[in-house]
């Protein structure tokens, strides 16, 4: 028993260090439901991930528009996420890391006239994922929640709260 085990690391770590180093880029899309938004909607993105054995680093940057309290607020964000990945198995991994949000908020409708505001802060997200090796194609696969906590100096509305999941989908191509 403990000869498989010690096999089935050593294959693991042996394919760790075959497919060590490598940068890989290309585009994302993610479905993307923030808690107090009317529905979920998804968000465009461009990713570029280093691989180093065992480990990963992603940069990523987005692009969201949702609307909250009935229509009559829009949230424009430009997320800027940089991620780090400690792979598990071969093709699964665990994730953490750290956004910086670029969040316009816009008012219509009856908050019409009320001027919009930019806000900027720092999120977490932690998750899991998954990737999946066609010679220079890559295929990801990541589940994410985004700590944010609340939109705030809306006019005469309580605080939204922005804490979201993201379900990621991309095509990545190897350098």
């Amino acid at each position: 028993m403990k000869r498989s085990i010690l096999i089935i690391t050593l294959l693991f770590v042996g394919f760790s260090f075959v497919n060590a180093q490598s940068i890989s880029i290309g585009p994302q899309v993610a479905y993307v439901k923030t808690a107090d938004a009317e529905k979920g909607v998804l968000m465009p993105a461009g990713a570029v991930r280093l691989n180093l054995g065992g480990i990963a680093i992603e940069g990523a940057v987005g692009y969201k528009t949702e609307e909250f309290f009935n229509g009559q607020i829009k949230a424009t964000s430009y997320p800027i996420m940089a991620t780090a990945m400690l792979k598990l198995l071969p093709l699964i991994h665990i994730e953490a890391g750290l956004g910086w949000y670029n969040t316009k908020i816009e008012y219509t409708g009856a908050l019409q006239g009320i001027p919009s505001t930019t806000q900027k802060e720092v999120g977490y997200h932690a998750g899991a994922g998954v990737e999946v090796e066609l010679g220079n194609l890559v295929l990801t696969g990541d589940f994410r929640y985004v700590k944010m906590g609340e939109l705030k100096d809306l006019k005469n509305i309580n605080d939204l709260k922005s804490d979201f999941i993201a379900i990621f989908g991309g095509l990545m191509f190897k350098l």
